[in-house]
């Protein structure tokens, strides 16, 4: 079983918000919400995410330029949003999804995520990286 078909598998029948696979093994599973479980392992290691896939309910610009600047080979979502898509396969990531949206919106559906503003005028993932580890204060 190839390693996308198996993060996609483990999302689905985990229920989990984000799965990483490398190497047929599933290296981490998370529950928590937005870019939280990519900038917590870039953090504590940012060789981590290198050539593992990645599959996770929505994928936006933020999680986008994260999984550029962590070495990601191969995203998977349920969601993604047209900038990240365009991101991701301008940086050679090959990716697959299930539906595709002009932004993703923040938990209300009233506006833009607040860490899809955050990096608005951002294309560096580097930059990316550093705008969100001073956000968060970590």
């Amino acid at each position: 079983m190839s390693d996308r078909i198996l993060a996609q598998n483990k999302l689905t029948e985990g229920e989990y918000s984000c799965v990483l696979v490398k190497d047929g093994n599933i290296i981490m599973t998370s529950y928590d919400k937005g870019i939280k479980p990519l900038l917590t392992k870039l953090i504590e290691d940012e060789k981590f995410l290198e050539n593992a896939v990645l599959a996770d309910k929505v994928i936006g610009k933020a999680a986008a330029l994260l999984s550029i600047f962590g070495g990601i080979k191969s995203v998977y979502a349920h969601v993604i949003s047209d900038c990240a898509k365009m991101i991701l396969e301008k940086n050679g990531i090959d990716v697959e999804y299930n539906r595709i949206v002009p932004y993703i919106m923040n938990k209300d559906g009233t506006d833009k995520c607040l860490m899809e503003k955050l990096i608005d005028d951002i294309e560096d993932p580097a930059e990316a990286f550093t705008v969100f580890k001073n956000f968060f204060k970590v």
